[in-house]
């Protein structure tokens, strides 16, 4: 009964000062919709991540190169075969498009990448313009690797947008190789 007694101060006290908190004159705040809008990333799907930024017409890479190399040197060997030895990695324009690439010795390794216009949810002053690279689609070529337009990932605008690997201008062979999202979340967990 005591415990009771000791309860009942506690209960009427909480509720005192709920009603308190709960008054109608306190104030609001609004939300300006104007910011709201221009502070979201446009949704991407899981088949695209966000590598960068361009500013003043220069791409900048935001995730960490060297762990990139190492990973997609891995994966291209389990997923597709391919034993290549990656060394350097950067955003290039190719055909008014752009394309991260993998470079190496021997093999070039290319990613469609998106151009997104709007703010960025990166943290990054004046950042202006987003890109994201699609992860399910790589053209690899060891054939063509110093071509500059050559096994590029492109996509077909009278085709229902369909993905393909630009020709090499010498003939040589390029390689699409096209996972399933589950295998591309896989294989590009380590490299973006």
């Amino acid at each position: 009964m005591k415990k009771i007694v000791k309860i009942v101060p506690m209960i009427v006290l909480a509720f005192a000062f709920l009603l308190i908190g709960c008054n109608s004159d306190q104030e609001t705040t609004t939300v300006n919709e104007e910011s709201t809008a221009k502070s979201k990333v446009p949704n991407m799907d899981a088949d695209w991540i966000e590598i960068g930024y361009i500013k003043d017409g220069m791409p900048y890479i935001t995730f960490d190169t060297k762990k990139a190399l190492t990973t997609l040197s891995a994966n291209m060997k389990k997923y597709a075969n391919i034993d290549a030895n990656y060394t350097s990695v950067y955003v290039a324009s190719i055909d008014d498009t752009y394309n991260l690439l993998f470079e190496g010795d021997t093999y070039r390794t290319s990613f469609y990448v998106k151009v997104i216009e709007s703010p960025s949810k990166l943290e990054v002053a004046n950042a202006t313009t987003t890109i994201a690279a699609h992860r399910k689609i790589t053209c690899t070529t060891s054939e063509c690797s110093h071509e500059s337009t050559g096994c590029a990932v492109k996509y077909d605008r009278e085709n229902n947008d369909l993905p393909y690997c630009s020709p090499c201008a010498n003939g040589g062979k390029c390689t699409k190789t096209d996972l399933s999202s589950a295998e591309a979340a896989e294989a590009a967990a380590g490299v973006f």
